[in-house]
């Protein structure tokens, strides 16, 4: 019975060690006052299709944290970046500070995400970045959001372009695995204070 149970520990050990989340930045400029943070969208040594977050599309997720000094203020910006491809060239642009994404938790409740990267109008495929809050929402709202995202699964995430809007489910498979990008910036940040 106890090997059983060291071989079911082990396995979802496994489990759980290959659905582990990666840094690809963590870099800090102590001159500048600076601290950039942000996970790998992907699960390999190189991004597959198969690294795609939703059902019947290609979305590859990842999550960041980025804090600057002004006028003597700390200020911390929680974001989501996404690359999607989406062959449709009906859909215009992904525009800076006018896109959005609306993030639908398993609980019903939404996120709105304002773009801060910049303009994307590629026929095929996206790139951008979203800070946890709607424009013009106060900059506590983003650090609100990314508590809840700790804990909450992301159920649909629907992404509004100047011409039309991509709507996605998140695979089952997914959410726990989109909780952890949130964990590791969660982690990372909390390290570099003690």
């Amino acid at each position: 019975m106890k090997m059983k149970l060291i071989a079911l520990a082990c396995l979802l050990f496994c489990g759980i060690a290959a659905q582990a989340q990666t840094l690809l930045v963590n870099n800090t400029d102590s001159a500048a006052g600076t601290r950039i943070i942000k996970t790998n969208n992907h699960k390999g040594g190189e991004l597959s299709l198969d690294d795609s977050v939703v059902k019947g599309g290609a979305v590859f997720f990842s999550a960041g944290y980025q804090s600057a000094t002004t006028s003597g203020k700390l200020v911390e910006t929680y974001f989501i970046d996404l690359n999607i491809v989406h062959n449709d060239n009906r859909l215009g642009c992904l525009q800076e500070l006018d896109s959005r994404i609306v993030l639908t938790l398993a609980d019903g409740t939404k996120i709105e995400c304002f773009q801060i990267s910049e303009s994307d109008c590629d026929k095929v495929a996206y790139h951008a970045t979203f800070a946890l809050m709607p424009r013009g929402g106060k900059l506590d709202t983003m650090k609100e959001n990314f508590e809840k995202l700790l804990g909450a699964d992301i159920a649909e995430i629907a992404i509004i372009t100047t011409e039309g809007k991509l709507e996605y489910k998140i695979k089952k498979s997914s959410r726990d695995y989109l909780k952890q990008h949130f964990a590791l910036i969660d982690k990372t940040v909390k390290a570099a204070t003690k």
